[in-house]
């Protein structure tokens, strides 16, 4: 699923397992593996964290970035919200909005 030279980039692991990577796949098709955690990368880099951040926000206000909403909850629904993440039915994210 990856091109010649490509990279891997990981993100997190949502299942709960780690993954395994025999080594011999990036050998074979030449492609790299990172470990991305974007909290870290802001401590170790500020300014680049600023400035990813920054351009996060100008994409979402730009409308380039959608993310699917699975549902909306009122603040004082916040239990069904937090179920359908414990019983792993949600489909993009689920929002708990105090103005609601």
């Amino acid at each position: 699923c990856i091109a010649f030279n490509g990279a891997i980039l990981s993100i997190g692991f949502t299942s709960g397992r780690l993954p395994v990577l025999p080594v011999n796949y990036a050998l074979i098709k030449g492609f790299s593996v990172m470990g991305v955690r974007a909290g870290e990368y802001g401590r170790q880099f500020p300014a680049k964290g600023r400035e990813n951040n920054a351009a996060i926000w100008k994409m979402a206000q730009d409308g380039l970035v959608k993310p699917r909403v699975h549902e909306e909850y009122a603040l004082a629904d916040w239990r069904p919200a937090f179920d359908t993440l414990a019983e792993r039915t949600v489909v993009g994210k689920t929002i708990v909005r105090p103005d609601l």
